[in-house]
């Protein structure tokens, strides 16, 4: 079946191409009515634009990719529907990609977008080693990095501030009298995991306690091997006296095995899904990265090459 195109819409309304195009592409110098019309009559006729053309005359397609680990964690989640819906309000469509924190399926998702030509790439790397970015870059496309960098490569990033989020869980923990927890961490490739630690190490480190590495117990960052984890430091009797998780992803599995004990985990999911249990947990301010992170994009596609290397404050939230 053939596709409608703006010729048609122009000789069942009796109006100008140019018309039926200005309308269709929100232009403001026709009359209401006359635009109204226009884009009835092209719902009715089933038109669909053609964006192939259209990218070959303005040079842009119009998407943005989206590439994340784990779409099924709550936290993220929320910040890419967040940035869905502020990059929709600059006229973007989005590619969302899952990359099952796998490096090979990151370099493919990669692949896949510029192979689209898609305008930009968010992207929250699997963190195995560095090769996909710096590939990614050799394809001059704009992007940012969400939710995870890498510390000292000169990469643009805009995260949360993690070393401050295990300062605070820390802090938590101390006010508690707390003096021997374990850090159940994701992988320590992962900069945002060795960053919690970190800041945990510092706030114990203020009440003369020292933090050694073998309390940060590391753990799947899709938690798939969390319970033997836990299990096996039950088992070897592990003194702790508290726990830090990771992520409340981590925490929610635990629930029914943290009874009477200290805990504070990160991410704040409570403060949006509103979870009828008490949670303390870190988490960033305002709409986290999403908006910022955005807005770098944008202003990359447009032809920017400022660096962005911006932490978002947190807090803990109980």
């Amino acid at each position: 079946m053939r596709r409608v195109t703006l010729k048609d819409i122009a000789n069942e309304l009796n109006v100008t191409v140019g018309a039926v195009s200005h309308a269709l592409n929100g232009m403001n110098d026709i009359s209401k009515e006359t635009a109204k019309k226009i884009i009835d009559t092209a719902k009715r006729m089933g038109y669909i634009p053609n964006n192939s053309a259209i990218s070959l005359r303005s040079g842009k397609t119009g998407t943005v990719a989206i590439i994340i680990p784990d779409i099924s964690n709550p936290h993220l989640a929320y910040q890419i529907k967040l940035v869905e819906d502020k990059i929709k309000q600059e006229g973007y469509s989005v590619i969302i990609m899952n990359t099952n924190e796998n490096n090979s399926e990151e370099y493919n998702a990669i692949v896949s977008a510029c192979s689209k030509q898609v305008d930009g790439i968010m992207l929250c790397p699997s963190q195995h080693s560095t090769e996909n970015i710096s590939f990614l870059i050799k394809q001059n496309m704009p992007y940012i990095l969400i939710g995870r960098y890498f510390k000292n490569c000169g990469f643009d990033y805009v995260c949360s501030d993690d070393i401050k989020g295990g300062y605070l869980a820390g802090r938590y923990l101390t006010e508690k009298n707390c003096e021997a927890p374990i850090y159940l961490g994701a992988s320590k490739y992962i900069e945002s995991s060795i960053n919690r630690f970190e800041g945990l190490k510092k706030a114990f480190a203020e009440k003369d306690i020292h933090l050694c590495e073998k309390r940060f117990f590391e753990v799947n960052p899709t938690s798939s091997n969390l319970y033997e984890v836990y299990d096996d430091i039950c088992a070897k009797k592990v003194s702790f006296d508290s726990i830090v998780t990771f992520s409340d992803l981590f925490a929610f599995k635990l629930l029914s095995k943290m009874k009477n004990i200290p805990f504070v985990s990160f991410d704040a999911v409570n403060t949006r899904l509103h979870i009828p249990c008490f949670l303390p947990s870190v988490g960033m301010t305002g709409n986290g990265w999403s908006e910022k992170a955005v807005s770098a994009l944008l202003k990359k596609i447009s032809g920017s090459r400022d660096k962005v290397n911006e932490l978002i404050d947190v807090k803990l939230y109980m």
